[in-house]
């Protein structure tokens, strides 16, 4: 048998290996200084060690040793040494747990071929009794496992398995290890935070986000990742789709020249029900009002802003922020007066296609607060999120953030352009 694997010294500390195996193993000890010298280190439980941070509830006060107990499983102990055992196993569940171990393997090597061992350029001689030569065989084979073999072998190798596939699943980089999927990862740096993706989407995710959500950004991400369009959910396709109406088209009419355009919100979707206005301004212009209408059959005007003057008269851009509430779940347009030397001038044009917005329902943003909420600090999550909800003006402002870190590296920025790119495309389209 050629060394022992780590995967094999860990079935084995663990006892999850078969009878057949466990002999094998043992057998391969014997004469294997540098596998037991391995399966030494991996039981290894020093103060202020891995281990002990780990498992800081593995009792450190002396137990019998594997031999002792082997000879109490065979009633070859004293009076003394059989009083003081009782009395231990009375108290301690570790050490009755090694004696059924220790009795069960006993009872395995008696359904086996007896064989005696003798060291190297040594000749094996037949035992005095059956009883006693069992003894010095069980001896032998744990000598070299000269402290207790189960009473923290088992849990400390579970544990180390699990710390380890912990750190494999949710940081799989550290250890120059790839995400499922073929292909390299992308990594989004934001502050100190570093987050990783690949094809499959992302490697790590935060741990307050729901499974569900997660598959939703993946959904995203991953195309993303391929240079295609992001995949959004049905119910927000169908409602970016009606913030969409063609131009009008005034025949015998050559188009108007406007000189200024409406900027936000434009075919998106937003959060609060006072939304602020954006627009570039308009050379000339001394004042601008906006009228908001309902995107239905009554198409009511339910505000209109006082007059907004240039905020400085080389500003390029103005905005406004009603104080009147919209309402949940409706559609609406919008549009903005500029008055240039006394005339009145409308953006969006006649031409133009017309500045619609959606206020998310109740529900949709009481969701998305309560998933927004942990990751507020990680942009790329609360982008994606953002742009799963259809909030698009706020999910470009996330990503178009990321890509002002200077850290990123190109790939990331490439990425991150493509994903604006595609937010603004979804805006214009």
């Amino acid at each position: 048998m050629a060394h022992l694997s780590t995967q094999l010294q860990h079935r084995f500390l663990a006892r999850l290996l078969s009878p057949e195996e466990t002999r094998e193993v043992l057998q391969h000890l014997r004469g294997c200084n540098a596998c037991r010298e391995s399966l030494l280190a991996l039981r290894s439980n020093r103060p202020g060690s891995l281990l002990g941070a780990i498992l800081p509830n593995v009792p450190t006060e002396p137990h019998p040793s594997a031999d002792i107990l082997a000879a109490y499983a065979d009633d070859d102990v004293t009076a003394s040494d059989q009083k003081y055992l009782e009395g231990h196993l009375s108290n301690c569940e570790l050490c009755r747990d090694a004696l059924a171990d220790v009795r069960a393997f006993r009872e395995e090597l008696q359904r086996s071929p007896r064989q005696e061992y003798a060291p190297a350029g040594t000749t094996s001689r037949p035992s005095e009794s059956s009883g006693r030569g069992f003894v010095g065989a069980k001896r032998r084979l744990f000598r070299w496992f000269n402290q207790p073999m189960v009473f923290a072998s088992m849990a400390t190798a579970v544990a180390l398995v699990l710390v380890l596939g912990f750190l494999l699943t949710r940081f799989p980089v550290i250890f120059g290890i790839s995400g499922s999927g073929s292909g390299p990862q992308i990594t989004i740096t934001d502050g100190d935070h570093r987050t990783f993706f690949g094809p499959n989407g992302i490697v790590n995710p935060p741990a307050p986000l729901p499974k569900e959500e997660l598959a939703a950004l993946n959904h995203m991400v991953s195309p993303a990742w391929r240079d295609e369009p992001p995949a959004l959910s049905p119910d927000v396709r169908d409602t970016l789709a009606s913030l969409k109406r063609a131009p009008s088209v005034l025949l015998g009419q050559p188009p108007a020249t406007v000189p200024f355009e409406v900027l936000s919100p434009v075919r998106t979707l937003v959060r609060s029900v006072r939304p602020t206005f954006k627009w570039t301004t308009a050379t000339g212009a001394t004042n601008y009002t906006i009228h908001v209408i309902s995107d239905d059959r009554a198409a009511e005007e339910v505000a209109t802003s006082p007059a907004v003057s240039p905020s400085a008269p080389d500003a390029p851009n103005c905005e406004w922020t009603m104080s009147t509430s919209l309402t949940p779940g409706k559609r609406y347009r919008w549009y903005v007066t500029a008055v240039v030397k006394d005339q009145e001038i409308d953006a969006p044009g006649i031409e133009q296609a017309q500045a619609k917005f959606a206020i998310l329902t109740e529900a949709a943003l009481s969701q998305l607060e309560g998933l927004s909420q942990p990751n507020r600090a990680n942009h790329l999550i609360d982008g994606l999120l953002n742009l799963n909800a259809g909030l698009l003006d706020d999910a470009q402002s996330d990503f178009e953030r990321l890509l002002a870190d200077p850290a990123q590296t190109s790939r990331a920025k490439d990425f991150l352009n493509r994903v604006i790119a595609e937010i603004k495309r979804m805006k214009e389209a």
